[in-house]
């Protein structure tokens, strides 16, 4: 499984078909790849070889999502940087993963002279505005005009895709490695569960730095739909981006579901074209659930559970069990059922399967799980030892293989 493929086969099958659509930008896959191959041939110019790693400190984009597919294209490494991180924070991320290359837009551009001359590895930085690039940078769209309609050079298989550095609640950030396949296979196990198909219109709004939107970006590029991205979440921003693109799919956390909902204007949008909400990090409150029933009546919603290790997606409550009465009930709380080709469990501290309905650490395996963290040796084989990634979350399944989700391990009593 290569990544370079999905955008081969998105060209391929749907050429004329929308790829990317951001504020006044339409394109299609056939230009979509080109620019892509174009990208990748201008990063190659700038020095980036097989392995490189090449970071991105942006706001969502059509220039994000190019990002994804163009540093895989060259064999490269992504490395996207949390937006909300203080600099510290991204000298860390900066200088443990090893980053060469940096694409900044102007939102952070003037964070890089307070910290550029601590980036040990840093060779080039590629400024993703629209304007001139400032002094010392590079333009992303003359790496494009200068590039050419280069061959993907990706591997693919265990070959590593990308960096995802975790929120480090438990210590400090850490990279997560994650390979063409774990990204590729885990987009094809869940799109099918959750509705990505051919057609579909998937609104970015949750932040293209987090996985959670990432599987998404791999999922419908998958499928060969189409991308609307917004620079970040607001509600306005989402309501009238729905109403106007006609999305079908969305990702979204239930904060941010109770914000667009109940929003005061949500009234004045047309927003019978959804179909699909997908949210995960809690389970959805049964107030804010009702309400957004209501307010967008057309939409199933799928709760998702799985975290960065797991490329995320580990399991997912099917919609019909996204329900307070009838036979069918009992399971809103649920984070459901194992997607197809991942096998969870629950583990006591021995690594002993525990009974259904007991509480234990919920493990996992599957070719979607990682290949180990970035330069932790030991805390790889600790994370994945005896074939599975213990996942710190304390949860239990029950009878039917439902799996709730209790508290982080290390909190439990």
């Amino acid at each position: 499984m290569r990544i370079s493929s999905i955008v081969q086969r998105a060209a391929q099958i749907n050429a004329h078909g929308l790829a990317s659509n951001f504020q006044d930008r339409r394109r299609d896959w056939s230009q979509f790849r080109a620019r892509i191959a174009r990208l990748a041939s201008g990063l190659q110019g700038i020095g980036v070889n097989n392995g490189d790693r090449v970071a991105m400190l942006s706001l969502n984009s059509d220039r994000y999502l190019e990002y994804f597919f163009a540093v895989p294209w060259t064999g490269g490494v992504f490395v996207p940087i949390n937006t909300r991180l203080a600099p510290p924070e991204v000298v860390h991320w900066m200088n443990d993963s090893g980053a060469t290359v940096l694409l900044i837009d102007d939102n952070f551009s003037a964070m890089l002279p307070k910290i550029q001359n601590q980036l040990g590895s840093l060779k080039t930085v590629v400024h993703v505005g629209d304007g001139a690039p400032p002094q010392g940078m590079l333009s992303f769209e003359a790496l494009i005009e200068g590039g050419t309609d280069m061959e993907p050079l990706d591997a693919g298989g265990d070959e590593l895709a990308g960096l995802f550095y975790t929120g480090g609640t438990t210590g400090r950030s850490k990279g997560v490695m994650l390979s063409h396949r774990n990204l590729v296979l885990n987009a094809l196990q869940f799109a099918s569960e959750v509705g990505f198909v051919s057609n579909s219109h998937y609104l970015h709004a949750a932040p293209m730095f987090h996985l959670a939107n990432g599987a998404a970006t791999f999922a419908i590029t998958s499928m060969a739909g189409s991308s609307t991205i917004i620079p970040g979440f607001e509600p306005m921003a989402t309501l009238q981006a729905i109403q106007e693109n006609k999305i079908d799919i969305v990702l979204l956390v239930p904060t941010m579901i109770n914000m667009t909902v109940n929003h005061p204007d949500v009234a004045n949008y047309d927003l019978s074209s959804i179909n699909h909400v997908l949210f995960g990090a809690s389970p959805m409150p049964e107030a804010v659930l009702r309400t957004a029933l209501r307010v967008i009546p057309n939409a199933e919603f799928h709760h998702l559970y799985g975290q960065t290790e797991a490329s995320p997606v580990l399991t997912a409550l099917p919609p019909n069990r996204m329900v307070e009465e009838g036979h069918l009930a009992g399971k809103i709380k649920s984070a459901g059922l194992a997607i197809p080709g991942c096998e969870v469990r629950i583990f006591d501290k021995n690594d002993n399967e525990v009974p259904r309905g007991t509480v234990g650490e919920i493990v996992a395996r599957g070719e979607n799980v990682m290949l180990g963290y970035w330069n932790q040796p030991e805390l790889s084989a600790q994370t994945l030892r005896a074939g599975w990634l213990h996942t710190g979350d304390g949860g239990r399944m029950d009878d039917e293989g439902f799996i709730y989700v209790v508290d982080r391990v290390k909190d439990m009593k």
